[in-house]
């Protein structure tokens, strides 16, 4: 089994190859509307966090490289420990791969002047910044009234200056940049540098503020399109961070963004499976079928993990998290051990998204009846209610109740409703719970108990997986 898996492989002269969640339509979308663009131009990909960006990225990358169509990548998130944002944005132009010979000379000696102007600029905005910080720096024990005025003024006219030989750098920067870009440009076809800023949402809120900032007023160039890859969301609050509550957010970074483009909802019941997949579960399971009571665990599994994820509207980055918490739990069971996959898929699930509700049932706060309820009374449990799955799942927790009392109380009560007449959705729900139980309790391994479990799956939590 794999605790944690590699970055989904996208191959440049075939993009969509491991495209699991169906991108395919929307990257080729992309795609073709950015071939129209001449730039400048900002356009944002929105979608929550964990819901697959960076892989889109990375395929409109090669789709785009595959007409080639160059471009930039930077990772705000990985880059956010340095004070300025231009500083490595440049490096990551300056990394373009230029093949034609001559292309590549003219684009090499025109980032140099690149590189140099904007270490010019990032320092004179240094300097400026320091300069405003301490202009009121001055003893007022010690001097005098006129050496407050003249100290005053003097911070006031440097101020000015640094002010006026910045916009020149400023000016001079986006000359240079603007050359640079012509220089991979055909003359007969000129299309544009694309540069994708990923992970915007999840870096130091000054340094994305002052990221978007730099893109305004130093990146807006000719044939220079940023792709902004965002949780809206996220942004706005970061937004809000830096400028207080007050601030009309949307309002404010539509000073910045073009065009948004919201990634539709993915085809994740197909992704669940995969992942499942490369987890390469299927290897503990394998070792299990000896055991004739154990021989359709994997099917289970896939089966109530996939409709759990789907019923909770699980991130992909929470159904990897709850993944990887899945293997540790695994590997510390023995194959002649019994771990439901049901239960411990559900009881993952509801402990990494629904805490409370987990903590209720495992401390005997909530029943496993009133569980199940909460759960298939959730916008998409509708479905969820119609399975098989959910039958299974309360059955055994019903079984391994941690108030045994409550638990015996259950199986009399539900006893009695499974005779009612005349028969109800109640009565039948019922019966298939009573029939259920009686098949759990017949099982070789019938000592089920819901805090064995839970334990196994709470020291699985402990272990790090916060990307």
């Amino acid at each position: 089994m794999k605790f944690r898996l590699e970055e989904i492989e996208v191959p440049e002269d075939n993009p969509f190859k491991n495209d699991a969640l169906k991108r395919q339509p929307v990257v080729e979308f992309l795609r073709d509307l950015i071939k129209q663009l001449e730039g400048p131009f900002v356009l944002a990909l929105d979608s929550p966090w964990g819901t697959g960006k960076t892989t889109v990225v990375r395929m409109l990358r090669s789709a785009l490289k595959m007409e080639n169509i160059a471009s930039a990548y930077f990772n705000a998130w990985k880059e956010d420990y340095v004070s300025d944002p231009l500083i490595p944005m440049v490096a990551a132009i300056d990394e373009l791969k230029v093949t034609d010979s001559k292309a590549k000379q003219q684009f090499g000696a025109r980032m140099a002047t690149v590189r140099k102007v904007a270490s010019k600029v990032a320092k004179r905005g240094l300097v400026a910044a320091v300069k405003l910080a301490t202009m009121n720096a001055v003893d007022l024990e010690e001097a005098t009234e006129d050496m407050i005025s003249e100290t005053a003024g003097d911070a006031v006219d440097d101020v000015i200056e640094s002010f006026k030989q910045e916009k020149a750098s400023l000016e001079r920067f986006r000359e240079a940049l603007e050359k640079a870009i012509q220089a991979i440009q055909s003359e007969e076809s000129p299309k544009p540098l694309v540069f994708f800023i990923d992970e915007l949402d999840r870096c130091r809120p000054t340094f994305a503020i002052e990221l978007l900032e730099r893109i305004k007023h130093l990146f807006d160039v000719n044939n220079m399109v940023f792709v902004l890859s965002i949780d809206k969301a996220q942004l706005e609050a970061i937004t809000a961070a830096v400028y207080g509550e007050r601030i009309d957010a949307p309002e404010y970074l539509r000073r910045f963004i073009d065009l948004e483009y919201t990634l539709p909802v993915a085809h994740t019941k197909q992704y669940t499976r995969v992942l499942i997949e490369r987890h390469e579960f299927n290897s503990f399971f394998e070792a299990r079928k000896s055991y004739s009571e154990l021989q359709y665990d994997y099917d289970n599994f896939v089966e109530a993990f996939v409709q759990l994820s789907g019923v909770f509207g699980m991130s992909l980055r929470a159904r990897e998290r709850c993944l990887t918490r899945l293997a540790v739990v695994l590997t510390q069971t023995q194959a002649n051990q019994y771990l439901d996959p049901f239960v411990c898929a559900f009881l993952i699930v509801v402990r990494t998204v629904r805490p409370v509700l987990y903590k209720g049932l495992i401390s005997g706060d909530i029943s496993p009846s009133e569980l199940m309820a909460t759960v298939m009374n959730l916008p998409r449990g509708r479905a969820f209610a119609n399975s098989r799955v959910p039958t299974v799942i309360e059955a055994y927790l019903i079984a391994g109740d941690v108030d045994r009392e409550r638990g015996e109380e259950t199986r009399r009560v539900l006893g009695e409703q499974a005779k009612h007449e005349p028969i109800t959705k109640d009565t039948i729900r019922a019966q298939e719970l009573v029939e259920m139980l009686g098949h759990v309790s017949g099982r070789r391994f019938r000592d089920f108990s819901t805090c064995y479990v839970a334990n196994k799956i709470d020291l699985a939590s402990r272990v790090g997986d916060d990307r």
